[in-house]
């Protein structure tokens, strides 16, 4: 009986230094991993991610299910990176340090499929214990955008920062689907040979805008769109520049809208998951030539033969005040920014609301709120504030239709 545990010992201590040895070896890019790895991490995507049972990319894959403001194309996830940074300076708390933290690997995380890919009961192995920093990336595809791929191929272990990585330029445009681009927030988590570290819901958010028009108005028809100062670039990630860069801009783009927009107030008719820009942060201080704008071209049953523009500025009033400074509101990344067309005593009029792109609830957008970040607004879930801000009437313009 002695031998026969002595010799259970000494099997247990070379396992043992077999499992150390062989499953914590780091490198730069793991292979997708199994559920028996060490040092490992597990997690389940939210956010903009949506869930499991509506991503498929169907025939309808630009509607929604009824109840989200996302549709099934912009929640979609083909794949799915996480991106490790060491974390120098743990005792900082939960701050990464974009000067001194820095790359340790990229682990391609094994979603299931590409069709219907599972985003519950995920993991990774960090490869060693220690303190880190994870974001995560989803849908970076070499197809889109080499350059980005290239970029997070070729971060270097023990070289680049934090700031580098969140100043790589993103140049798909903003309304490639499915398949947009989204990350996480970075998360610190200690890794260790014995424990599965749980990081809990990992919230995605895409790092584009979007804009819609809602009809409401009877006998008005919504025939065109011109979105002015369109942002068609980005940086990865944006926690501090919050000034337009005008290399990003590109100029207008129109949009045709067909079917036209032919409602009444019990049905609005919808130009929806149609415009999109990254986030364009001009602030006050910057000038008017480069503030996002919208130009909406109607025509309406009382006037047959004529178009009208509207032109809809994205501004709030700095304050409550009367004849305060008009200010912009920003196009912020995860926010969708909805144009209301209606009916009022006669004369027509355009009220913007800003809702979470993933959950759908509308807040106040505020100039103090454009200075927080540029993430968007937080994704998991929590209360906001109801308000919306609604301009002068329309037809400040009309044009004799050819």
């Amino acid at each position: 009986m002695r031998h026969k545990g002595m010799l259970s010992i000494l099997y247990g201590v070379l396992s043992a230094c077999l499992f150390l040895w062989g499953g914590c070896s780091p490198s730069t890019v793991d292979e997708p991993i199994g559920g028996d790895s060490s040092c490992r991490v597990a997690f389940r995507l939210g956010g903009a991610a949506g869930n499991a049972s509506s991503r498929m990319a169907t025939a309808a894959g630009e509607k929604s299910d009824g109840t989200e403001l996302q549709t099934n194309w912009e929640k979609q996830v083909n794949s799915l990176l996480a991106i490790i940074f060491t974390d120098v300076n743990p005792a900082d708390g939960n701050v990464e340090n974009n000067t001194v933290d820095k790359f340790f690997r990229t682990v391609e995380i094994a979603l299931g499929g590409k069709v219907n890919p599972i985003i519950n009961d995920l993991s990774f192995s960090v490869g060693d214990e220690g303190d880190y920093f994870v974001i995560f990336l989803a849908n970076v595809d070499e197809t889109k955008d080499k350059t980005l791929s290239d970029a997070i191929a070729g971060l270097k272990k023990g070289v680049t920062t934090i700031g580098d990585f969140k100043n790589l330029e993103v140049s798909q445009l903003p309304e490639t689907k499915p398949g947009m681009l989204m990350t996480s927030d970075f998360i610190r988590f200690r890794s260790n040979l014995v424990d599965v570290v749980d990081l809990g819901t990992v919230y995605l958010h895409r790092i584009m805008s979007r804009i819609d028009l809602i009809n409401m108005a009877e006998g008005v028809t919504v025939t065109r769109a011109v979105l002015h100062n369109r942002t068609v670039k980005s940086l990865l990630c944006n926690d501090k520049t919050l000034q337009v860069n005008e290399k990003y801009i590109c100029t207008t783009k129109e949009y045709t809208i067909s079917p036209v927009l032919v409602t009444d107030v019990k049905n609005p008719a919808k130009y929806e998951a149609e415009i999109y820009s990254y986030e364009q942060l001009a602030n006050k201080n910057q000038s008017t030539r480069v503030r996002p704008s919208l130009d909406i071209y109607y025509t309406k049953q009382a006037d047959a033969g004529k178009e009208f523009m509207h032109t809809v500025k994205l501004e709030v009033p700095e304050s409550e005040e009367e004849g305060a400074t008009m200010v912009p509101i920003g196009l912020k990344r995860n926010n969708a920014y909805l144009i209301y067309i209606r009916m009022d005593a006669g004369d027509i009029r355009f009220t913007i609301k800003v809702e979470d792109w993933v959950e759908g609830e509308t807040f106040t957008v505020t100039d103090e709120e454009l200075s927080e970040g540029a993430f968007g607004i937080p994704t998991s879930p929590g209360e906001v504030s109801i308000d919306d801000w609604t301009s002068e009437e329309g037809d400040d313009a009309d044009i004799e239709a050819n």
